[in-house]
């Protein structure tokens, strides 16, 4: 049927808009720039894109702020309450797990059942190697591969344990075939578990060094610097404006908005440089000195470990004393750990502990020499009688070393404390100050608008 061409496009409201419409359309949208231009030609619409050009300075401003004093305080909080303390639990992993290992070699070497203090002290290093396990699981995340190093120690320790007391039974027994248990289980502890451990103290340390960089970047000081200055300076220029239109000097609702993002920005600036100089206190007095103590136990452990397997192989190892080799070198070699742990010292006031743990080495050095000497002559039994003095140096070193790391871990505790501390109620301060002040400068430049009308 036909219908006619205006009835179907007013009654059913399809086809193309008339051209007279479209041609009003397009002039109130030429319209519009015209429109603009026409109130920014009058000081109430000058003063109207004023008020909205504080309005995004100030929200520009307390964003970029409060992500500066954000990032500084994540970095802080996360080294003081995680990175740190996880480094420690990644250390008491590996120390109690290589103290077990040289212990109960140590236990098992002449033949028979170990004394009760060596069965107990074996049993503390693998009760605390499950407590760290478990906060290690816990708590430290993904980063470099954790959870497989985590899943390898999980796995492989119930077998390492179970190896153990296979070998202990059969030396109550008098069975040589012990002795083999106990290799076995050596090989897999310093095949397996141990890399694992020491990944994973290498993983908590590179993170810590991480926190320590976001916290000391110097970004985040001048990013919160600029943002200030452009604020305060945005204000200024308004009042000026205010001023030079209105002929009245002062605007109160707009110079107390000054003053607020001034007194704000003052005090986010003190909070960060303190911040900043407190984390790196943290890490040049105590973290530091944590990593270096920690490395030294680490490397004691193993070597005493490696000490008891030469003796435990009778003459047929090649490996361990190798590696006995390399770690007094990684230890004791003019720039090696211990000497590190001197530089450290005279930097905390620690040199009297440095001494003795210097002379307790050399102690033991003499030992393990005198003991490596007899093996290598084939007089074993001689070597086995001597080792019990070794590790009783190798003990006494240990404990002093675990007295410095807490009181290096102390030094840190309490500086990471202040450098959380200085920027306490900033988070909340920033984005309530600089909301504040964005309703008193609008306050003030409403007032002038008003009296246009």
């Amino acid at each position: 049927m036909w219908v006619d061409e205006d009835m179907a496009l007013e009654g059913l409201g399809t086809g193309i808009a008339p051209a007279r419409t479209r041609r009003r359309r397009g002039a109130r949208v030429a319209a519009a720039p015209a429109w603009v231009r026409d109130r920014l030609a009058t000081t109430p619409g000058r003063l109207v894109l004023v008020s909205i050009l504080v309005v995004v300075g100030a929200v520009l401003f307390g964003a970029i702020a409060t992500g500066a004093e954000q990032s500084r305080e994540r970095a802080a909080k996360s080294a003081r309450t995680q990175t740190e303390p996880l480094l420690v639990q990644a250390k008491n992993l590996y120390t109690s797990l290589s103290d077990a290992n040289a212990t109960v070699a140590t236990g098992l070497l002449s033949g028979g059942v170990e004394t009760a203090q060596k069965r107990n002290r074996y049993l503390t290093d693998l009760t605390t190697a499950s407590g760290a396990l478990s906060t290690l699981t816990r708590e430290a995340g993904t980063a470099g591969n954790a959870p497989a190093a985590l899943d390898t120690i999980a796995g492989d320790l119930p077998t390492y344990s179970g190896l153990i007391e296979t070998a202990r039974a059969n030396n109550r027994l008098g069975y040589p075939v012990g002795a083999a248990y106990l290799r076995q289980a050596a090989s897999l502890m310093t095949s397996q578990i141990l890399p694992a451990a020491d990944h994973l103290y290498r993983t908590e340390a590179e993170q810590l060094n991480e926190d320590y960089r976001t916290g000391s970047s110097t970004s985040a000081l001048v990013t919160f610097a600029a943002a200030s200055v452009v604020a305060v300076i945005l204000l200024l220029l308004a009042q000026w404006y205010v001023a030079r239109i209105s002929r009245r000097i002062l605007n109160v609702a707009m110079v107390v908005a000054t003053v607020l993002v001034a007194g704000v920005s003052v005090w986010g600036l003190i909070g960060l440089v303190s911040a900043q100089n407190a984390l790196k206190t943290a890490q040049r007095n105590g973290s530091d000195s944590v990593e270096a103590l920690s490395a030294a136990t680490v490397l004691l452990s193993r070597a005493q470990g490696d000490l008891s397997l030469v003796l435990v192989n009778r003459g047929t190892d090649v490996i361990d004393p190798l590696d006995f080799a390399r770690v007094s070198d990684v230890l004791a070699s003019p720039r090696g750990v211990l000497a590190e742990i001197s530089v450290l010292a005279r930097r905390t006031g620690t040199t009297v502990a440095a001494h003795r743990i210097d002379a307790e080495y050399a102690s033991y050095q003499a030992k393990t020499h005198e003991l490596t000497v007899l093996e290598g002559g084939g007089q074993l039994t001689s070597a086995i009688g001597l080792a019990p003095q070794a590790a009783t140096i190798s003990e006494q070193m240990s404990h002093d070393l675990a007295q410095q790391i807490d009181a290096a871990q102390g030094r840190f505790t309490r500086a990471a404390g202040d450098a959380t501390s200085s920027l306490d109620g900033l988070a909340f301060a920033i984005p309530l100050i600089t909301a504040l002040a964005a309703i008193l400068a609008l306050i003030g430049l409403r007032e002038r608008i008003n009296e246009y009308r």
